[in-house]
């Protein structure tokens, strides 16, 4: 809707849903646009959580910032007048987004089912149940394979932890490798081998179970190269964490924006499949 902000287009949807539902509609038709607004609400809400999952992403690395300024020593009075003024902007959208998402009524939470559309099964059928997401083989360990191979003879600032983390990761010790991957995040955040170290710290979290984390991880190394060699795997083993996690609004528009941002890449047969299966 344009000219709202996404908690006022929140606020106005849930109007909407509680007025059709005091309406007391009994058509199917009305029972339809029920369920189309509490979809349409729920995509929104799913949208505000990603936006509210950056802008915390934002908010650490300003943290950082001030503090590798070690409180303003490093920095002049106007750079963290400026650092400070973004933060707290930051802070205030994640504050509003925050707000409106807990206005959303209760069936409409992200990752809810959503009610049964009437008179959709005829009397005496049963609802078949819906296609299982395919099963999709991770591309990382032929990732890892060659950049291990890449690495023997490589200079690259923090080669030596990087090396330390592919072989973990090799080895299955996911712990240890994505603490010599952060490593070298920490200490080299310029360095070519960032975007790669952090798409085997988020496969290492994905292996490990923690999807929530590895959803975020994913995430960053899309922001990082938007355009870059593993943006397309990691929207894809993205929307696999938010299939783990019964998040299948979010998996969805991963996957839609999967297929929108990289529509030749080798993912997106899959993507459609996954998109196929969930929609059914």
């Amino acid at each position: 809707m344009p000219g709202t902000t996404p908690v006022s287009r929140l606020l106005i949807c849930v109007l909407a849903f509680g007025a059709l539902a005091l309406a007391g509609c009994a058509d199917d038709t009305a029972m339809q646009q029920l369920n189309q607004n509490q979809f349409t609400l729920r995509g929104m809400i799913a949208n505000d959580r990603q936006e509210i999952d950056s802008l915390q992403q934002q908010v650490r690395a300003l943290k950082e910032q001030m503090n590798e300024h070690g409180g303003g020593g490093g920095a002049s009075s106007d750079q963290i007048a400026s650092i400070n003024d973004r933060l707290n902007k930051i802070e205030s959208q994640v504050s509003g987004l925050q707000a409106g998402m807990s206005a959303a009524p209760v069936g409409a939470t992200p990752g809810a089912p959503l009610p049964p559309t009437v008179a959709s099964v005829p009397p005496g059928a049963t609802e078949a149940a819906p296609a299982p997401a395919p099963e999709v083989t991770p591309t990382w360990p032929q990732d890892l394979d060659q950049e291990i191979a890449a690495a023997q003879g490589s200079r690259e600032p923090g080669i030596k932890a990087y090396r330390e983390g592919l072989t973990a990761m090799k080895s299955g010790k996911y712990p240890t490798a994505i603490a010599r991957f952060t490593e070298l995040s920490h200490h080299f955040p310029k360095s070519p081998l960032v975007t790669p170290a952090e798409y085997f710290t988020a496969n290492a979290l994905y292996e490990s179970g923690k999807y929530d984390q590895a959803i975020l991880q994913f995430n960053d190394v899309v922001m990082r190269d938007p355009k870059g060699k593993y943006a397309s795997q990691s929207l894809l083993r993205e929307s696999q964490a938010f299939i783990k996690l019964n998040d299948n609004i979010d998996a969805r528009l991963t996957l839609q924006k999967l297929l929108a941002d990289h529509s030749d890449s080798p993912e997106a047969p899959t993507a459609q499949a996954m998109m196929k299966s969930l929609t059914s």
